[in-house]
């Protein structure tokens, strides 16, 4: 196979060019306030996940998420930033309040928790936040937990999230 020869000039990229793509990049890797907010709970999901996996404690795993994980680059894009605040509240708020979190869980289903654990991280989340968090409306935490839910799943999984996550904010929230 052949290299082609391109000249130097037609490759440059000029400071005018550079700048804006760096301002492009950054303001995608940013985002808006709602989708760091929503990046952030699909990050807590993960790293829920991670922490039940292996035996991983809250301050470690947030550690790692913050220094190691947020603003990579997936396929050449800029991947939103997650709002570090809030995924960090969020990981220690369903670490310290885990027994609670279940025996919600459970009373809402009638039954123990959700065998499978990532569906059980999102629930856990989002009954956490629909506690903690009485300064955000409940349909836009389950909206953006039925969206995490979206990610991961195609099948039922979505009503059941939907059904726990509604029955919990009525309770807590009536």
């Amino acid at each position: 196979m052949q290299k082609l020869n391109i000249p130097a000039s037609f490759v440059k990229v000029t400071a005018k060019e550079k700048a804006i793509q760096t301002v492009s990049a950054t303001s995608q890797a940013k985002g808006s306030k709602k989708a760091r907010h929503s990046a952030a709970r699909l990050a807590a999901v993960q790293a829920l996940y991670q922490m039940d996996g292996n035996e991983q404690s809250a301050p470690s795993v947030i550690r790692e998420y913050v220094d190691f994980r947020f603003g990579e680059t997936v396929d050449g894009e800029a991947m939103i930033s997650p709002d570090r605040e809030l995924f960090s509240r969020l990981v220690s708020g369903v670490a310290e309040r885990r027994d609670d979190l279940d025996h919600m869980v459970a009373a809402t289903l009638g039954r123990e928790r959700p065998a499978d654990r990532l569906l059980n991280c999102i629930i856990l989340c989002g009954a956490w936040e629909l506690l903690a968090r009485t300064d955000v409306d409940a349909p836009i935490i389950i909206s953006d937990y039925l969206h995490v839910t979206e990610a991961f799943y195609d099948q039922g999984e979505k009503k059941l999230v939907n059904a726990v996550l509604d029955k919990i904010a009525t309770n807590l929230r009536n």
